[in-house]
């Protein structure tokens, strides 16, 4: 470390603080790039979204057929319908997951892998960064391709050698789970539940997903109109402050549920700081066996909280 400084109009130099040798620094341009990457992360690993998103349909998805001028049934039956469908989608257990994330031209993500929610979340996701800017920076740490694993409440995601390099050898990023900071957790009863707080939660049609008959619901959630009275006052507090720790001033979520009564599609879009966040995930295969891998060495991982704490 040295000081650096500057002359003054008298010929004397002056101290204007230190510097830090490039080998133990981010340089400038990296440095809020980091940040910005950093910054983003709680909204891309929770997600409604998280990392499971974009908006319209995707292929292998029929449009809804019943009529637009069709009312939906009286809320009543609508709720219970979706409590149904998220009781039978929790005891499921598991799934085969895919889906696509977009968030405003800053990052857009693909992600496939199986998800386990039955005694906390669990499983692994391979993620592949497809365009924005913010991927332009990852490519930079080498991880425009990640591993992602849920283990023991916590979130990890493998960063690649030029990330290290910068972190002391360290390719992991830990996250907690429950500061994962996103309205919904990417399995899929997060939006079951949050869907059940929308006051205007109702049956939007019928739909063929990837050749499944499909029934439609629909809803949006503000912070600022969640109940705080009444049977559902205790759950809607702590979804707000999920929705604002994320940033989510606006919550529009679609649900489609098949013939059993589970979540076979979702998408999201999100109101956030860091813009609009759109979000389609698909899940099948419910009940696929769940690949068990370990928590990475803690020597070769470091914590998001920690990490942003030095980039700031």
């Amino acid at each position: 470390m040295r000081r650096n400084t500057r002359r003054t109009g008298d010929g004397r130099t002056r101290a204007t603080g230190t510097f830090r040798a490039p080998a133990r620094r981010i340089g400038r341009r990296h440095t809020w790039l980091s940040w910005g990457a950093l910054s983003l992360a709680p909204l891309l690993l929770g997600v409604g979204g998280g990392f499971l998103a974009l908006s319209a349909c995707t292929d292998g998805d029929a449009p809804a057929t019943r009529p637009a001028a069709t009312a939906s049934p009286p809320p009543r039956e609508v709720l219970r319908a979706l409590r149904t469908a998220a009781e039978r989608t929790r005891a499921a257990g598991s799934a085969r997951v895919s889906a696509v994330m977009a968030l405003d031209g800053t990052v857009s993500t693909e992600t496939t892998g199986v998800l386990g929610w039955s005694d906390g979340l669990h499983g692994t996701l391979a993620i592949r960064y497809t365009g924005g800017t913010l991927t332009e920076t990852l490519r930079e740490w080498g991880a425009d391709a990640t591993e992602a694993r849920y283990v023991d409440g916590a979130y990890y995601a493998r960063m690649g050698d030029a990330f290290a390099a910068r972190t002391g050898g360290r390719h992991w990023i830990r996250h907690d789970a429950a500061r994962g900071a996103s309205a919904a957790d990417v399995s899929p009863g997060g939006s079951m539940d949050l869907l059940l707080l929308a006051p205007d939660v109702r049956e939007a049609g019928r739909a063929v997903v990837r050749g499944v008959e499909t029934t439609r619901y629909a809803g949006t959630v503000r912070p600022a109109e969640l109940p705080t009275r009444g049977p559902a006052a205790e759950r809607a507090e702590a979804v707000r402050e999920r929705l604002r720790a994320a940033g989510i001033t606006e919550e529009r979520i679609e649900v489609w549920v098949d013939s059993a009564g589970r979540l076979v599609k979702r998408t999201e879009r999100s109101r956030t700081a860091a813009g609009v966040l759109r979000s389609t995930a698909h899940y099948r295969d419910f009940g696929a066996r769940v690949t068990a891998r370990p928590a990475p060495d803690p020597a070769d991982t470091v914590d998001y909280e920690a990490l942003v704490h030095g980039a700031r």
